[in-house]
C-alpha cells in the first residue's frame, strides 16, 4: 500500500524540502536540550544549526529553531521521532 502524500496548507509536500523545526523546550533544561538536539542532528548526518526563537511570557518555555533539509518522508519521520524523545522537549512543530 502506498503512503498518502503529506500536505501542508493544502499543498503536497515534495522532497527534498527545506524545513525549520520549532522545538518548544523547558527553559530550565534548555542547555542540556540544545546539546541533545545537536547530537541527534549529527546522528542523522545533519550539521547542527540552532537559532533562538520566542520565549514564553513567564519564561518557562523557549523555542529553538532548527533549519534542515529533509531528503524524504522516512528521514522526516525518523528525525521528528528522535527529536520528540529528548527529555525537556515539550512540543515539536
Amino acid at each position: 500500500m502506498s503512503e498518502e502524500p503529506m500536505k501542508i496548507r493544502g499543498e503536497e509536500l515534495k522532497f527534498p524540502v527545506d524545513w525549520e523545526y520549532r522545538i518548544i523546550v523547558d527553559a530550565a533544561r534548555e542547555e542540556n536540550v540544545r546539546k541533545e538536539v545537536e547530537g541527534c542532528l549529527r546522528s542523522h548526518g545533519i550539521s547542527p544549526t540552532i537559532h533562538e526563537g520566542l520565549h514564553s511570557g513567564g519564561g518557562k518555555y523557549r523555542t529553538l529553531k532548527v533549519p534542515v533539509t529533509l531528503l524524504d518522508r522516512g528521514m522526516m519521520d525518523s528525525l521528528s521521532a528522535d527529536l520528540a524523545k529528548i527529555e525537556g522537549v515539550k512540543f515539536l512543530l
